[in-house]
């Protein structure tokens, strides 16, 4: 009887692990993952389009020496933050 109650009860709990799926991808690119792990480290991570290349640019010179990405993370981190439209400002 215990080992009848025992199988139920595996046998529910993985009912309940198979509809739960697996769970949801972030959204957006992979250098948003990047955005948020590298950036909240030390502050609040600026939001996307809040200022512009220049500015990204500039302060992400003085960021590299506390934060260790390849010159193509760089550049691709710009164009997550400070898409080419918002150059302009």
């Amino acid at each position: 009887m215990i080992a009848a109650i025992r199988g139920l009860s595996l046998l529910a709990l993985g009912a309940l692990v198979a509809a739960c799926g697996q769970p949801a991808a972030p959204a957006g690119p992979p250098i948003a993952a990047v955005h948020q792990a590298q950036c909240g480290r030390c502050h609040a991570p600026p939001a996307p389009g809040s200022h512009t290349r220049d500015a990204f640019a500039d302060a992400f010179s003085r960021h590299g020496k506390r934060v260790h990405l390849s010159t193509e993370e760089w550049q691709a981190m710009i164009d997550y933050l400070a898409p080419a439209e918002a150059s302009a400002r």
